[in-house]
C-alpha cells in the first residue's frame, strides 16, 4: 500500500504581505551556539563535527552528533543566538556532502526573544528532500514571520536508522522590505491523518485534522476524483490522485495554516494477474512409465494490498488439476494418460475476477538418452566498480523427466577473458545458484577461483534434480575486485539410467556467513527443525563449509588455515562429524600448477577447485516429528584475538585486538529427500524477497574513519574491506542494519588509497569504493 505522510505544517502569512516582501537569508556572522545536546569534538577532525560547523558557510564541514565514546540517540537539539532580532520566517538544512546518511526528518522549531521563554512551536513536521539517496540535499520549512533573537531546533528523527544527525549548513530566513514587519501573530500547527490508497468502490472516509491553536479546521479537495462535505470525503468512482487539505483560517492571534495528505484511488478492475510455469515445450517429459509429474507455477498481481491470487488451476487435455500453494509456489501433480502430445494450461484467477493463462504443448515420451545442456557460454564476470558486476545471471531450459536419469553432472570451465588483467590473479570466493520454483536461490556449487590460470571442474549435482528441470534461472557470483576477471562456461550432463528413487526435493537448512570462535557467541548457527514431508523414504544432509579469514590476529590462523572438526547434532544427539580440511597439493580438481599459495591445505576448499560437499545419511533418523538439526562448531576453539575477548591486550597477547579480520565460515546446507511417490513438499525454503539495495560510505573520501548506510535492511550481514587486488583486510559481523549503521569503522591506520567495502547477507551482496586520503 502506498500512503503519503501528511505535511504537518504549511503555514502562510497573508498573501498580500507575501507578495510584496522578499524572503532573504539571515547573515550568520553574529551567530553563536548557546546549547547543543551532542556534537563530535574529535572524531571528524579538529575543525569539523562541531555544532558551529552547521553555520560556518562551508558546505564541506558539518555538525555531527557524538559517536566517539558514546552515541546518544534522538531527539537532538541545537539552540542559537542570532546576535540581533530578526523577523524569522523559514529554516533550511543542507545535508552532509558525500553521504545519504544523517538527514534530519521530524523537527520542531521554537523562537524566542530571550532564549528562555520559547512559547509555542512555530514549525513542525518532516523535512523533505529531492533525493534521499544522495548527499548535499536541502530540506526547508517556511512559516509566518516572528520576531526572535534566539532559535531552538529539535530534530526528533532522521531518514537513516542510526542515532546520528549530520547538518552541513543551517540557514534561517526573514522578510525584507518596507511594511514586511511581523504582525505579532504566532504560528499554529495543522496536522491531518494520512489516508492510505483506496479502491474506486471504497466507502466514504471520515477526515481527521487538528490545529495546535485549538481552533476548528475545515477540509477541502485540492484535486482528484473526490468530494468533501464537512469532514466526510466521498470518492466519485474513478481512478486518480486525490489531494485533501485541512485548513485553519487564523485570527488576530494566529497565522493561517494548512496541511495536506495525498493518496491514490485505484480501479482494481484494471489489474490482471501474471502467471508463469516451469513446464517448457523445449524438452519432452521423459518417463519410462506413466507417472505423476510435478507442475509448478508462479502467479502474482499488482497492488497486492487490494488484490490477491485466489486460485491457480492447471488443465491437462481438458481436465482441471487445482494447484496448492506450498512454500511460495503453486504445485500440482499430473499423471499423463498416454504417451504423445499433450496441451497443458495454467490459469491464475485474481480476487477481482481477472484471469491470466499460459499454455504449453509438451510431448510425453518413454525413452531418454544421455544429453548435455549448455548454460553459461563464454559469459564474463569482471568487476567494474559495482556489486552487480560480480554476478552473472541467465535463464535456461533443462530436460524434464521422472525416472529417466540417474545422474546429473555439472561441468564448469573458467578461462581468461579479454579484459584488462585477463584471468584474475587471486583466489576468489564464488558460488553457483539455481532458482527454485518459489523464487529462492539454492546454492548448487561452491567454488574458489585459481590463481590466474584457466581450469576445468566437475561436480555431481543430482541432489538438485527437482530444481534442474524445465525453465530455470542460473546465476554465479565471484568476489573479484578488478584485477582481472573470468570467462565462464557451464554445462550439465544428464546421464540416462534408472535412479534409486523417482522423486526428490530440496529443503534449505543453513545458508550464510557465521563467526568462528567469537567469544561472545561460540555457536552462532541456529538449530533448525526439518520436516521432510509425506512420501520421503530416504534423506541426506548436504553440507558445504568453507573457512575464511587468516593472519596473526586470528588464533590458529583461522578460519582459512585452521583444521577444525565440527559436528552435526540430530535431535540433540551428536550424530555426524565434519573434519573440515582439504589437501590442496595435489589440487582436488587437477588445477595445477597455479600462481600464489595454491599448495597450502585449507578449511573446506582449495584455490581452483569446487568445494566438495559433506553428505550425511539421515534415513535411519527419520521420524514423523521431523529432525532438529544443529551445526556445532569445534567447541575447543576460541579466537583469543577477537575484539569480544576481554582478555585480549593489543601488543601483548595479540598484535591488534581490534584488527577486525576475524575467522568466519560460509555455509550452505540442504536436506535432500527421496521417494518413489510424489513428495508433498515445496522446493527449498520460503522465498526471501531481495529488493535492490545500495551502500553509502560516509565520509568518503576521508581519513579511514567512516560509517555505512544501507538503503534497505539485509538482516544479519558481514562487512569486509578489500584492497584493489582483492586481499581481505578486515571483517565484521552484524546482527542487523541498525547495529551496522551504529558502528563507526576505523581504518585510519591503512595506507592512503582506494579500497572496496562489501556487505554480504545470506541472500545478497553489495559493494562500494572507499577512498582514504
Amino acid at each position: 500500500m502506498k500512503a503519503l505522510l501528511p505535511l504537518l505544517l504549511l503555514s502562510t502569512a497573508p498573501l498580500l504581505s507575501m507578495g510584496q516582501c522578499d524572503t532573504v537569508a539571515i547573515a550568520k556572522t553574529a551567530w553563536s551556539v548557546t546549547y547543543v545536546d551532542s556534537e563530535e569534538l574529535t572524531g571528524e577532525g579538529a575543525n569539523n563535527g562541531h555544532a558551529v560547523n552547521a553555520f560556518d558557510s562551508d558546505s564541506l564541514t558539518f555538525w555531527h552528533t557524538q559517536w566517539q565514546g558514546a552515541s546518544p540517540g534522538f531527539p537532538h537539539e541545537i539552540q542559537l543566538d542570532l546576535g540581533a532580532v530578526h523577523a524569522v520566517n523559514g529554516i533550511s538544512l543542507l545535508s552532509r556532502n558525500g553521504t545519504a546518511s544523517g538527514k534530519a526528518k521530524g523537527h520542531e522549531l521554537y523562537l524566542s526573544m530571550d532564549g528562555t521563554d520559547w512559547g509555542n512551536v512555530q514549525s513542525a513536521g518532516d523535512f523533505t528532500y529531492a533525493n534521499l539517496s544522495a548527499g548535499a540535499q536541502r530540506g526547508s520549512a517556511y512559516f509566518g514571520a516572528v520576531d526572535a533573537r534566539f532559535v531552538r531546533l529539535v530534530v526528533s528523527s532522521s531518514y537513516s536508522t542510526g542515532p546520528y544527525l549530520m547538518v552541513a549548513e543551517l540557514d534561517l530566513f526573514e522578510y525584507s522590505g518596507t511594511g514586511c514587519e511581523p504582525t505579532g501573530q504566532s504560528n499554529q500547527i495543522v496536522s491531518m491523518d494520512a489516508i492510505g490508497d483506496q479502491s474506486t468502490t471504497a466507502a466514504p472516509i471520515a477526515l481527521n485534522g487538528t490545529a495546535s491553536s485549538g481552533s476548528p479546521v475545515t477540509f477541502s479537495v485540492v484535486s482528484g476524483p473526490a468530494s468533501v462535505a464537512g469532514s466526510l470525503l466521498t470518492l466519485v468512482g474513478t481512478a486518480g490522485t486525490v489531494v485533501v487539505r485541512a485548513e485553519q483560517a487564523g485570527d488576530a492571534t494566529w497565522y493561517p495554516a494548512s496541511a495536506t495528505t495525498t493518496f491514490e484511488v485505484l480501479d482494481l478492475s484494471t489489474f490482471f494477474p501474471v502467471v508463469s510455469t516451469k513446464l517448457s515445450d523445449a524438452y519432452p517429459i521423459e518417463m519410462p512409465e506413466l507417472r505423476a509429474y510435478a507442475l509448478h507455477a508462479a502467479a502474482s498481481i499488482g497492488e497486492p494490498d487490494f488484490n490477491s491470487i485466489t486460485s491457480v488451476v492447471f488443465n491437462a487435455d481438458g481436465t482441471d488439476i487445482p494447484a496448492v500453494l506450498r512454500n511460495g509456489a503453486f504445485q500440482a501433480w499430473w499423471t499423463p494418460s498416454s504417451y504423445g502430445p499433450h496441451t497443458v494450461t495454467v490459469t491464475a484467477t485474481a480476487s477481482n475476477g481477472n484471469t491470466a493463462t499460459e499454455t504449453v504443448d509438451v510431448n510425453v515420451v518413454n525413452t531418454a538418452a544421455t544429453q548435455t545442456v549448455a548454460t553459461f557460454d563464454g559469459d564474463v564476470i569482471n568487476f567494474d566498480g559495482s556489486g552487480a558486476s560480480q554476478w552473472f545471471t541467465g535463464s535456461y531450459t533443462f530436460p524434464q523427466s521422472v525416472g529417466a536419469y540417474d545422474q546429473i553432472m555439472a561441468h564448469l570451465t573458467v578461462s581468461c577473458p579479454s579484459v584488462a588483467g585477463g584471468c584474475d590473479d587471486w583466489d576468489r570466493l564464488g558460488y553457483i545458484e539455481a532458482k527454485a520454483p518459489n523464487g529462492d536461490w539454492v546454492e548448487i556449487i561452491r567454488y574458489i577461483t585459481p590463481y590466474g590460470v584457466p581450469c576445468d571442474h566437475s561436480l555431481d549435482v543430482t541432489d538438485f534434480a527437482s530444481i534442474l528441470q524445465g525453465n530455470t534461472e542460473i546465476r554465479m557470483y565471484i568476489e573479484t575486485w578488478g584485477t582481472g576477471g573470468w570467462k565462464l562456461d557451464l554445462d550439465f550432463t544428464y546421464a540416462a539410467g534408472t535412479p534409486d528413487f523417482l522423486y526428490s526435493t530440496v529443503q534449505e537448512v543453513w545458508h550464510g556467513n557465521y563467526n568462528f570462535g567469537n567469544p561472545a557467541n561460540l555457536q552462532p548457527v541456529d538449530t533448525v527443525l526439518v520436516e521432510p514431508g509425506m512420501g520421503v523414504e530416504a534423506a541426506t544432509l548436504r553440507l558445504v563449509t568453507s573457512g575464511h579469514g587468516w593472519g596473526s590476529n586470528n588464533t590458529g590462523n583461522a578460519a582459512e588455515f585452521y583444521h577444525a572438526v565440527h559436528h552435526v547434532n540430530v535431535n540433540d544427539v551428536q550424530s555426524f562429524e565434519q573434519d573440515l580440511w582439504t589437501t590442496c597439493n595435489p589440487n582436488p580438481d587437477g588445477c595445477q600448477p597455479q600462481s600464489g599459495t595454491w599448495t597450502y591445505s585449507r578449511a573446506g576448499w582449495c584455490p581452483g577447485s569446487i568445494s566438495a560437499p559433506y553428505t550425511y545419511d539421515l534415513t535411519p533418523l527419520l521420524t514423523s516429528n521431523g529432525l532438529n538439526l544443529s551445526y556445532i562448531f569445534q567447541t575447543s576453539y576460541q579466537d583469543n584475538c577477537h575484539p569480544n575477548n576481554p582478555n585480549c591486550v593489543s601488543g601483548v597477547t595479540c598484535p591488534d585486538c581490534n584488527d577486525g579480520y576475524n575467522p568466519y565460515y560460509r555455509v550452505s546446507s540442504y536436506v535432500i529427500g527421496h521417494g518413489n511417490a510424489p513428495i508433498s513438499m515445496g522446493i527449498a525454503a520460503p522465498e526471501k524477497a531481495v529488493p535492490a539495495n545500495a551502500v553509502s560510505i560516509s565520509p568518503n573520501p576521508g581519513d579511514g574513519r567512516f560509517a555505512l548506510h544501507l538503503e534497505r535492511d539485509m538482516g544479519k550481514c558481514v562487512v569486509t574491506v578489500h584492497t584493489v587486488t582483492g586481499e581481505t583486510l578486515k571483517s565484521w559481523f552484524f546482527g542487523s542494519k541498525d547495529q551496522m549503521e551504529a558502528y563507526h569503522f576505523d581504518l585510519s591506520k591503512l595506507a592512503k588509497g582506494s579500497y572496496f567495502v562489501k556487505v554480504q547477507s545470506e541472500d545478497a551482496a553489495i559493494a562500494g569504493k572507499l577512498m582514504i586520503r
